[in-house]
């Protein structure tokens, strides 16, 4: 088995995907990566660098003041 990532963001490229769904061996899997923000967020979470709350109201307080928006 051959793994292939095509980026569909070309229109050659989902040609590529049409033809390649026309075939009686090729399988396609649609799977969509996070992007970096996205994964630098869930390895930080899985070591444990998380910031915790003991309200929602404490928490938007924060982010409230963090991005100047008035209470």
């Amino acid at each position: 088995m051959t793994t292939v990532i095509i980026d569909t963001k070309s229109e050659e490229a989902k040609k590529m995907i049409e033809l390649l769904k026309a075939t009686k061996y090729a399988k396609i899997i649609n799977k969509q990566m996070p992007n970096d923000e996205t994964i630098k967020a869930i390895n930080a979470s899985d070591n444990g660098k998380v910031k915790s709350y003991n309200s929602v109201n404490e928490m938007m307080t924060e982010l409230k003041e963090k991005s100047n928006v008035p209470n």
